[in-house]
Formats: structure tokens, sequence, C-alpha cells
């Protein structure tokens, strides 16, 4: 029995120390003291959890903020096809209308909202139909938060930031194919409020309203935040 019990623990004990934790992206994280560190379940399911993650410097240990569920892509992770940290676990490689949230690591911000907010801590846009975010290939402004009334109409095709529903009322801009932009890899991605925990994204993160205002408010540009996505160990 004796034997039996340490088998077990012993097991445990393996799969604790392999699961991978923050820490073991620190060599990607030396200018960010705050991350998004999201965890999907696979590469091709919707669910995963968010944790929020900082630290004073990067000389300190990261403490945990708080944690929750979201909801990936409709068809799961696709990796970044330009990511410099390992993502072997994850078999597609992101590109437009895949319906798939991008792995990797990517820079974070502006807050948008449909109303105006106050007394949070990163660059802020208040969206309303006006505002476009391009998703044409073809277009100079692919990838690209534009209003409409004072851009060149050169593309086709795009998303209202001001929808019809409560999933834009509140979201913050993943950097993902970004500074440079390259067409077809994907565009438009952002964290923002989901339609329920059964529902995937168009290729965006997804929670519950009230967790995307804690992360809104939590968000500090000082702090260089980004979102790092995954697949779980």
């Amino acid at each position: 029995m004796m034997k039996s019990i340490l088998l077990v623990f012993f097991c445990l004990m393996i799969i604790s120390s392999s699961a991978q934790s923050i820490n073991d992206y620190n060599n990607y994280l030396q200018t960010h003291n705050q991350v998004v560190f999201v965890k999907a379940n696979s590469d091709s399911t919707i669910n995963g959890t968010m944790f929020l993650y900082e630290r004073k410097n990067h000389h300190k240990q990261w403490k945990l903020k708080d944690s929750f569920d979201i909801v990936v892509g409709k068809n799961g992770l696709g990796k970044d096809a330009t990511s410099s940290i390992n993502l072997n676990n994850i078999t597609p490689v992101k590109h437009e209308g895949d319906g798939k949230s991008p792995a990797g690591i990517f820079p974070l911000g502006p807050v948008f909202s449909y109303h105006k907010l106050k007394h949070i801590h990163m660059p802020f846009v208040q969206v309303d139909t006006n505002f476009y975010c391009v998703d044409d290939v073809n277009s100079n402004y692919y990838n690209t938060l534009i209003r409409q009334d004072t851009a060149q109409h050169n593309f086709n095709s795009f998303e209202y930031m001001r929808r019809h529903d409560s999933l834009y009322e509140y979201g913050v801009w993943v950097k993902y194919n970004s500074e440079p932009v390259h067409a077809g890899n994907g565009s438009c991605i952002f964290i923002h409020i989901w339609r329920n925990e059964h529902s995937g994204t168009a290729g965006c993160t997804a929670t519950t309203k009230e967790n995307i205002l804690e992360l809104i408010y939590w968000l500090n540009k000082k702090k260089n935040p980004v979102l790092l996505q995954v697949v779980k160990n």
C-alpha cells in the first residue's frame, strides 16, 4: 500500500514539474512586468485559462493577480509564423480567416470601449461605428484601426469596432502581426467579451465582461504588458 502511495506521489511530482510556468518564458520577458498568460487546453479546442501575472521589475518574482476561464478561436490556436518562442506542440500556422487565435508573445494596447473610461493606465480609444479594423489582405490598411471618414476607401472588408452586440463593449487590442504587418498572417485580434463559455471566437481571446473590466483596470503601460498565449503541457 505504501509503495502505491509513493508511486502516485512521484508521478504527480513529475507531472507538476513538467507543466510549463511563466518562469519558463523569462528569457522572452526581460522588459515586461505584466503578462496576460493564456494556456489553451489544446491547439484545436476553444477552452483555456487566463492568468494575470505581474512583478515590480525583472529582478523580482512573478506574482499571480488572478485567473479565469477563457475561450479562444473557434478552431483553436495557430502559431505565429514569426514567433521566437517554442511552439512545437501547436501544429498549424496562423493565417487570415482560419478561425484560430495566435500563439506567441504579443504587446497589448490600446484599450477600447463603446464608453468613455476614466482612471485606466493604458492608451485608450472610445470607438463608434466610424471606427473600422481592416481585414482586407490587399489593403494598405490591413490589420489597422482606422476612422472611415478620414481614410482612403481602398479596402473591401473590415470589422466594425462598435457592433450591434456587447462583444466589443470593452476590449484590449492585441498587437499581433504588427510592426511589420504581413499580409495574410491574420488581423483584428483582441481580448474581448465572450458570448458564452461554449462559443469560440473568430480569432480573438474572450472572457466575461467582469473579467475584461478587471483586466482593463489592471493593465499598466509602464509595465509594458504582453499577451503570452500557448497550449498547456
